[in-house]
Formats: structure tokens, C-alpha cells, sequence
């Protein structure tokens, strides 16, 4: 009976990872046919994919030492790749490498290469901050919270398709222009807006703050992901995006 139990714990095991996979492999071609380059693609499928994996035989695993003195239980990716930068007494602000580092040198490169305009960029984060800013809300224990997480990423892909509208923005992309707005907006609106409660708050015991702690599960990850999401489907009604898609992938199984 145990013998059977742990063989049909390793199926589940098998069988998630090759769905995982999978569905990794598309949003890598999704994330191609949206304009991405390669580096840009690793950053946001492989390098997260690598790093969940990487930590998940520690994951309940109490690992100190990494965050000078700071110390706690291992959630997957979310304490592992957290990095210190500010310590504040028994506080130590840190950033974590998958929420935070990859959307904002992902960012930062697109706009280096002028790939997406500033102005608009600045426009859809100012408003995609202000309306995070107010959904979201400080809980001790938890930390920032959002209600309605999704209608942030949503609207900022809403945003960002009706922009290329405009005249003399016909060669905007939106999605790389929603990814933009909804990932630094949220870092903006949720975490940066609402630091300075974090810090001041009394947690009673050592703490790392961590900006994009979550690692993949961090709204600032996720924000991004779900607003390329909300992309596809406003611009599915004017673009064949899904024969692109199939077509990209239908090349790649070729190969």
C-alpha cells in the first residue's frame, strides 16, 4: 500500500512537471510572437522555471545565514533569491530576483532600445499606480494586499491597446507597452507607495521585506503575465494572433 502511494505521488509529480512544461513552451512562442526577444523570453520563462524547481527540495526548510541574520522558512522561490539592500535596524529591506529584477531590467531594456515611447509608458504607470494605490491595503502578517488583483494588468493591456489607436502610434506594441505599464505600475502603486508602513510597522522579531518576495506568485510578476494575457485578447479581434501563434509553433515542431 505504501509501495503504491509513493509510485502514484511520482506520477502526479511526472505528470505536473510535463503539463508545466508545456504550457511553458507556449508562453515562451506566445511571448515571441509578442515581440520579445530571446534574452527576454529566458528572463521570463526559463529563469523562474529554473528557479522554482532549483528550490523546491528545500522547500520547509529553514535556511539561514543568507540575509544577514535574517532567517525563515523557505517558500520556493520567495526566500532563496531575495537580496538585502537596506537594513534598518532589526528590518532589512531586500528585492527578490524573480518579482522584482526581471520585470524591471526587462523594462529598462525595452526602453533603452526605444522598442516602447516613455511618454506613454509614464502615462500608463502613473495610472495603473494610482488605481493599485488604492485597491491596495497594508495587513500585518501578510504585507501588501490587493482586492481585485486582476483588474490592474487588465486594464493597463486595455489602456495600452487603445494608445496604439491614437493617431501616429500605429507601430506601438501594445503588449510589450502593457507589460511595461502593469509590472512597474504595481511595483509602484503596491509596494513602493506603501514601504514606508512596512518599515515603520512593529513586527516584534527580525523581518526581511521583501520587494517582489513572491517570487512567480508576486503580483508584480503575475501582473505582467496577466496583462500579456488580456493583450492577446483585445487584439485577437483585429489581429490573428492565434494563427501567428500556431504558426510560430507549428515551425518550431517542424524543427
Amino acid at each position: 500500500m505504501v509501495e503504491q502511494l509513493a509510485s502514484g505521488g511520482f506520477l502526479t509529480t511526472i505528470l505536473i512537471f510535463f503539463f508545466v512544461l508545456i504550457f511553458a513552451e507556449l508562453l515562451a512562442l506566445y511571448l515571441h510572437v509578442a515581440g520579445f526577444t530571446s534574452v527576454e523570453v529566458i528572463l521570463l520563462v526559463g529563469f523562474p522555471l529554473l528557479a522554482y524547481f532549483s528550490t523546491l527540495p528545500v522547500v520547509g526548510s529553514t535556511i539561514t545565514g543568507l540575509t544577514g541574520g535574517i532567517f525563515g522558512t523557505v517558500l520556493a522561490t520567495a526566500r532563496v533569491f531575495d537580496v538585502p539592500v537596506i537594513h534598518l535596524g532589526g528590518t532589512v529591506i531586500g528585492v527578490n530576483a524573480v518579482g522584482f529584477c526581471i520585470p524591471i531590467i526587462i523594462t529598462l531594456k525595452m526602453l533603452v532600445q526605444r522598442r516602447i515611447p516613455w511618454k506613454q509608458v509614464c502615462l500608463l504607470v502613473v495610472i495603473i499606480a494610482a488605481v493599485t494605490y488604492l485597491y491596495a491595503f497594508f495587513q500585518p502578517g501578510l504585507g501588501v494586499v490587493i482586492y481585485l488583483f486582476a483588474i490592474l494588468p487588465i486594464l493597463a493591456a486595455a489602456i495600452a491597446f487603445m494608445l496604439r489607436r491614437t493617431k501616429g502610434s500605429s507601430d506601438l506594441n501594445p503588449a510589450l507597452l502593457a507589460y511595461a505599464g502593469a509590472t512597474i505600475g504595481v511595483l509602484v502603486g503596491a509596494d513602493l507607495l506603501n514601504l514606508y508602513k512596512l518599515a515603520n510597522h512593529d513586527w516584534g522579531k527580525p523581518v526581511l521585506i521583501s520587494i517582489g518576495g513572491g517570487g512567480v506568485l508576486d503580483a508584480i510578476f503575475l501582473a505582467g503575465m496577466v496583462a500579456l494575457f488580456a493583450d492577446l485578447v483585445f487584439r485577437s479581434r483585429e489581429e490573428n494572433i492565434l494563427g501567428s501563434l500556431v504558426r510560430v509553433f507549428r515551425e518550431a515542431w517542424q524543427r
